[in-house]
């Protein structure tokens, strides 16, 4: 097992961190701060609906590292920590967020009962390159009377990379404070690091700081992390053989169809490495049509047909 310390911006770290019902003050006092919730506004309790299960990493290492809960006033809450930001990344956030919104009606049960959903998506990447804002926040509302649907669904997007502070004695408001935490954990890795004044009279900072280091020091979510990592890395390799794969084949089918004029044989030939993808990859359709630079539709057609 290496060393490495892993920051707060590691999904399974985050969760392992946030997820736990004995630590549920943190993850009140982070959602507050993130949604800048004052005065009656603020959650003072909330239900854990997913807490950090290692068993859900055991068949799928790639599975969804989210947290779910909801407050007393039924808002359900999805929060997620991503590292990377995939394509899509605001498709992929509505999707999940209407899933989770639509999932609390149940058969015979009034649309009344559905409950406001808000999705939180702590990003350590950039998914907005023309906003300079940090948090950008996203509702359904009249594109001429402004009128907002406040009840339905809202969508939080955060990008770390746009926080520039990073200096303690330079925070002002709990957001700056906990978006600090988030970025910079890994300046409080011991026990004995001095968590300044500024951090450390902000109500749950403190107590995330050891919750962080905690979770650093135990074995089995370490390795939870590390096998992740593994299988990531595994993935990638995949993916860049196969691309070299393509690239020398496609070369070699060229010359073949220029001294042979056979088009058929090379379309079969990429068609057929594009298959190989899907069952030995978990590459999506798109990803595929990159690297085969077939049509994404007859991507779709091979895998309907495999």
């Amino acid at each position: 097992m290496n060393n490495r310390f892993y920051n707060l911006t590691n999904d399974i770290l985050f969760k392992a961190t946030f997820a736990n019902q004995e630590r549920i003050e943190l993850l009140i006092c982070l959602i507050n701060a993130l949604l800048k919730l004052e005065g009656q506004e603020k959650i003072v309790e909330i239900e854990l609906l997913n807490p950090f299960n290692d068993r859900d990493f055991f068949d799928d290492k790639l599975t969804i590292v989210d947290i779910k809960a909801k407050d007393a006033k039924n808002i359900v809450y999805n929060i997620e920590m991503q590292v990377q930001v995939p394509q899509y990344w605001e498709k992929r956030a509505l999707y999940y967020a209407s899933k989770l919104y639509t999932s609390q009606l149940e058969k015979g049960i009034s649309y009344n009962k559905l409950n406001k959903t808000i999705s939180i998506s702590i990003l350590n990447g950039i998914c907005f390159p023309d906003s300079k804002e940090i948090h950008n926040l996203y509702t359904f509302h009249n594109n001429k009377t402004l009128e907002s649907l406040d009840d339905l669904i809202e969508l939080h997007f955060i990008e770390l990379p746009k926080f520039h502070k990073n200096k303690p004695d330079s925070l002002v408001s709990s957001f700056e404070k906990w978006l600090y935490i988030l970025k910079f954990g890994e300046l409080y890795q011991k026990e004995s690091d001095m968590i300044p004044k500024e951090l450390s009279d902000e109500k749950g900072i403190s107590e995330a700081i050891q919750a962080m280091q905690y979770v650093n020091s135990d074995a089995h979510v370490r390795d939870l992390i590390e096998s992740r990592e593994k299988y990531e890395h595994d993935q990638a390799s995949f993916k860049e053989f196969y691309q070299e794969f393509y690239q020398d084949f496609y070369k070699k089918e060229s010359e073949k169809v220029l001294e042979k004029g056979i088009e058929k044989g090379i379309e079969k030939g990429i068609a057929q490495v594009a298959i190989d993808l899907m069952k030995s990859t978990s590459m999506t359709d798109q990803e595929i049509s990159n690297i085969t630079k077939l049509d994404l539709n007859k991507v779709k057609e091979l895998r309907l047909s495999t």
